[in-house]
């Protein structure tokens, strides 16, 4: 089996048309300072609030889903105006949908459910009552609406109460009715995007984050954790833990995989293992579906030393499957696998091609794949989004495996910055906490310098019996101490420490909450989080980070991070 091909067919690529080695089109005009209309499309969305910057225009989306900004804008959407329910930012485009503003096909799938519940879209458009539109201030529906995280439906509760409404709309119909309002619907222009033809020389970077699975019919569905900041830190030695990344070379007569690739993973006992094998010493293989440790030094860790909570699995690379050659492909075989591979081989990708709701099915040794699939295509950031549910079935029909992912593809200049694209954290971010059932939002402005962050505000906190209250914070860390926390990404890569690559901000994390860590003691108080980035603005920092805490696999905060400055 080729691996590429597997990684290829799942791929939720992101395209980067920027000055850090990329090319751009040969067909681009030079930009308009004259205003222009989008349209906010889950059917015509009409009374959603959007601000803009830098233009500075703002208003509601009229009848027809219509906004008004500027071609260089970031636009911020809200349900309830400024104050309510924050969507989600996005760059410029023709036509904005959930899938655009949000992380994940989770989250919008729940933003259709509450907006389609709202009002009857079979109409053909959605216009939001008055007191949801406008709601007055510190009422309770405003309050309502402020609480909503929309990777968390939960945490809607409150607002479904004020809508008066016993139920959201279904996944099933929501997603029904959205995808028949987008089809049909050309989201994005039409001009070619040279740099992603064949043979146009460029290099795109090529990451995949799979964030969940599910084995058989009817097993659990596992959130896969891709880091593990718990274990000792001579184990922790990739920062691409449990995320493929590799690089293509679109050169003339085929596309050329390069060396250093991988994409073959362990996950779950495996994983395990692995990680025991690792610190042991050990040289760890799998024979015949058995995982063995070989020449290990020691027996000092076991498995289930690393064992995790219900509900969750570890994801760890498998190094012994890196590449060390170049592996040329040939186009006709990569266009099989859709998307953005078909019209780079036809050499027609463009954003309105690029920007699409689907299904495909095929064969893999003797395994049938059947995948649903969202794409979109930003020409502000030059990032191409797919999500994709896939299960894979037997030869019966049986379910064997089930997962969804999200990968990322952008073109890089293979000699500059370790040949990636990075977010910049340099300046002031705003974090705002939310917890299911608490009227309170936390406020605290992260201060990132060129050593150490600054954070002061007021932050959340719960006590026992399930009260929320609102502390001062004040505090100055270092980037080694958010390392070993929950922001994983300081300190591991490499001469970029302010700094973090898109797939690592689309990632899961377990991190040791001891009040002291011990050198070579397993951590007695492990936490996970959960980590979603939509990328924004030329330099990809005007997006939404959003922070998902668990406790006892259930989220719990949510919080959301946007750099004001």
């Amino acid at each position: 089996m080729n691996k590429f091909a597997v990684l290829g067919s799942t791929a939720l690529v992101s395209l980067v048309l920027s000055a850090c080695g990329g090319s751009e089109s040969g067909n681009e005009t030079p930009p308009s300072t004259d205003p222009v209309s989008g349209t906010f499309i889950d059917a015509a969305v009409e009374g959603l609030f959007y601000k803009a910057a830098p233009s500075g225009l703002s208003g509601y989306t009229n009848a027809e889903g219509t906004f008004e900004v500027k071609p260089d804008d970031v636009v911020s959407f809200y349900l309830g105006g400024e104050n309510g329910m924050f969507i989600g930012n996005s760059s410029y485009r023709s036509v904005v949908s959930p899938f655009e503003v949000t992380a994940d096909t989770g989250s919008a799938m729940n933003l259709a459910r509450i907006l389609q519940s709202l009002d009857d879209a079979s109409t053909g458009s959605i216009v939001i009552p008055e007191d949801i539109a406008k709601p007055a201030a510190d009422s309770n529906t405003l309050i309502a609406l402020k609480q909503v995280k929309l990777n968390n439906l939960d945490s809607a509760d409150a607002l479904l109460e004020e809508v008066s409404a016993s139920e959201w709309v279904s996944e099933q119909e929501a997603a029904a009715h959205l995808s028949e309002s987008l089809d049909g619907i050309e989201r994005g222009d039409s001009d070619v995007i040279d740099a992603f033809s064949k043979g146009s020389g460029e290099y795109l970077r090529l990451s995949e984050v799979v964030m969940t699975g599910q084995y058989g019919n009817n097993s659990t569905v596992f959130q896969n954790v891709h880091m593990d900041r718990t274990i000792p830190d001579e184990a922790f030695k990739n920062a691409s833990f449990g995320i493929s990344s590799e690089v293509l070379h679109l050169a003339e007569d085929s596309l050329v995989l390069k060396a250093g690739s991988s994409d073959q993973r362990y996950s779950s006992q495996w994983a395990k293992e692995f990680i025991a094998c690792e610190l042991n010493g050990g040289e760890f293989t799998v024979n015949n579906n058995t995982p063995e440790c070989f020449n290990a030094d020691s027996n000092t860790y076991s498995a289930e030393d690393f064992a995790i909570e219900p509900g969750f699995q570890l994801v760890v690379k498998d190094p012994s499957q890196v590449n060390h050659d170049d592996e040329a492909i040939d186009y006709a075989e990569v266009a099989n696998f859709g998307g953005l591979f078909a019209c780079m081989n036809e050499q027609n990708c463009s954003q309105a091609n690029l920007s699409t709701l689907g299904e495909s099915e095929f064969e893999d040794d003797g395994e049938l794949k059947q995948q649903t699939f969202s794409t979109s295509y930003d020409t502000a950031t030059g990032i191409y989004t797919d999500q994709t549910i896939e299960v894979t079935l037997d030869g019966s029909g049986n379910q064997l495996r089930k997962s969804t992912s999200t990968s990322y593809s952008y073109l890089v200049n293979p000699n500059v910055d370790n040949g990636e694209r990075y977010i910049d954290f340099s300046g002031t971010w705003l974090a705002e906490t939310n917890i299911a059932g608490c009227s309170l939002t936390g406020q605290v402005n992260y201060q990132f310098g060129e050593s150490e962050i600054h954070v002061v505000g007021k932050e959340l906190h719960t006590q026992q019996g399930g009260e929320c209250t609102l502390e001062d914070m004040d505090e100055t860390v270092s980037y080694a101490e958010l390392a070993n926390m929950a922001f994983w990404w300081f300190g591991v890569n490499e001469g970029q420490q302010t700094k973090a690559t898109l797939a690592q901000l689309n990632s899961s994390v377990r991190w040791c909450d001891d009040d002291e860590i011990v050198e070579g003691q397993l951590c007695q108080n492990p936490k996970i989080e959960q980590w979603t980035y939509v990328a924004a603005g030329k330099n990809w920092d005007q997006g939404v980070l959003t922070s998902s805490a668990f406790v006892q696999g259930q989220k719990s905060f949510i919080t959301t991070f946007r750099k004001t400055n």
